[in-house]
């Protein structure tokens, strides 16, 4: 079994911060109505002197909570599906065997620059980048554009289709950055940029017209087969093989 490295992530902060607010979005917003509510009903019944803008503008502000409420929903249902995806991902990982050590939410800082990757396997064929993407429905999008297609079916057919930023794009940069820092490390080895789509339920309908170089799976026994089969020019020096895990857990 690999060997694990766990560095603390960000992506799961960020959705334990975004479950606070949306908890409190709830809560301010559920005295909001009450609030409002109670006082409007007295000054109905004239079992109150208060002025009847003040139930008025607590509904008012109610109201607008709700918005509030749907918008902190839908960041922390992102952030736990992401937070879901990488949990995925890390557990197909661990099925390669020893030799491999796999760096959970590692940061690169280097020349000015803070990258957080989602996960870097090093083994002796080289250095492999793991984006992990927790995406369900068909994926349709060319390696040079900007943005790509989502579409899901839903229930009673319906079709719903949203843009995604092309995670291609972000993990080629990755793969740069990567080299760049290994360089500076004064290390030579192979770097394979990977984006995982967790959902093997998904369809990946991407054509790779910008040469990215940059692999796209979205099948566990693919990846795994990729990363212990793939050998390139440069394997991955044993002492150089500790010298990146010093590296990501100073």
């Amino acid at each position: 079994m690999a060997k694990t490295i766990r560095i603390k992530s960000r992506l799961k902060s960020n959705k334990n911060t975004a479950w606070l607010q949306l908890l409190a979005a709830v809560i301010i917003d559920a005295l909001l109505w009450g609030f409002g509510i109670g006082y409007l009903i007295a000054v109905l019944l004239k079992k109150s002197e208060v002025h009847i803008a003040i139930p008025i503008v607590l509904l008012v502000l109610a109201a607008v909570g709700i918005v509030a409420v749907l918008i902190f929903r839908k960041k922390f249902a992102i952030l736990k599906s992401g937070v879901r995806g990488e949990a995925m991902t890390l557990k197909t990982l661990e099925k390669l065997p020893n030799g491999y050590t796999i760096i959970s939410n590692p940061v690169i800082r280097n020349r000015g620059a803070v990258i957080e990757l989602d996960f870097i396997v090093l083994g002796k064929n080289g250095v492999f980048i793991v984006e992990t993407k927790n995406h369900r429905g068909i994926i349709r999008g060319k390696t040079s554009k900007t943005v790509w297609q989502q579409v899901k079916h839903g229930k009673n057919d319906r079709v719903y289709k949203k843009e995604i930023d092309n995670p291609v794009k972000q993990s080629y940069r990755q793969g740069k950055k990567m080299l760049e820092m290994l360089r500076d490390l004064d290390i030579t080895s192979d770097v394979y940029p990977v984006v995982y789509f967790t959902d093997f339920h998904s369809e990946i309908k991407i054509s790779d017209d910008a040469d990215t170089g940059v692999s796209v799976f979205n099948k566990e026994k693919m990846l795994l087969d990729f990363i212990l089969n793939t050998k390139g020019r440069y394997p991955l020096d044993p002492a150089d093989h500790n010298k990146i895990i010093r590296y990501f857990k100073k």
